[in-house]
């Protein structure tokens, strides 16, 4: 029966799922989606060996590009989906009904993964659905972890909005996100480590680091940030002095 197709990402976004619902009532059904093909390398007419070489040259290039979309279309679709299922399952603590003694166990028992991985999964989940309608690249939890506070506290236009600016600056990866929340004034919570208590970004400390580390490599670029930053400061600065007349007329 012909119809739009909806990825498991759409699907997911709307619905709720759980193993302990019957299939025929489940509103998310197992699907198998099509393989996307990838054409039979034929070599080429022409016996030019450099016309040879780069026919070569293409068909890999070609093929390493659609095995990264295909990965990355894989990863996000698997995210979606298993962070909700994940967080179900602790919520609930339906895996006490598995009969296993823990969180942990039931984890490593079902995929050999255990509440640590879960964890991680569940908390970036948000983020991940937040992202789902503007990109589809590989999404993976450790550079994505700016962005939890982010979506937590300010929702997901947001997350979306840290995303493209990162992307602007052509840098996706945790320093890229924190960098892009902090120029749009989002106040970014590191991840704890161990026992330790989140701490908060401090963006002019951020920003100071990065002006450093550019002029190792690129001075003339770093004084061109330093100025821009320099009159974001200026302008800010007589902000604050004029919401401090205010309050004392």
């Amino acid at each position: 029966m012909a119809g739009t197709r909806t990825s498991i990402a759409e699907q997911f976004s709307r619905t709720a799922v759980g193993t302990g619902v019957a299939p025929e009532k489940q509103t998310v059904q197992p699907q198998r989606q099509a393989e996307p093909e990838l054409p039979i390398f034929r070599a080429p007419e022409s016996r030019d060996r450099a016309e040879r070489l780069a026919h070569c040259q293409g068909a890999i290039t070609y093929a390493d590009a659609w095995a990264q979309a295909a990965t990355e279309g894989i990863q996000q679709q698997y995210l979606l989906m298993t962070s909700g299922a994940y967080e179900l399952v602790r919520e609930e603590r339906l895996w006490e009904d598995s009969g296993m003694a823990s969180f942990d166990a039931w984890g490593k028992s079902l995929n050999g993964h255990g509440a640590d991985y879960m964890n991680k999964v569940i908390r970036i989940g948000p983020v991940v659905r937040a992202l789902a309608p503007v990109t589809k690249r590989q999404l993976q939890e450790k550079p994505l972890r700016p962005l939890v506070s982010v979506q937590r506290d300010h929702g997901d236009d947001a997350t979306r909005a840290c995303w493209k600016e990162a992307e602007r600056l052509g840098d996706l990866t945790s320093q890229g996100f924190l960098k892009a929340a902090i120029k749009l004034g989002y106040k970014v919570e590191v991840e704890p480590s161990g026992r330790a208590p989140a701490a908060a970004i401090d963006p002019a400390r951020l920003s100071l680091t990065a002006l450093r580390r550019l002029g190792s490599s690129d001075p003339d670029r770093a004084v061109k940030a330093c100025d821009e930053l320099l009159r974001e400061l200026t302008a800010f600065k007589a902000e604050l002095a004029q919401r401090a007349q205010g309050t004392k007329d």
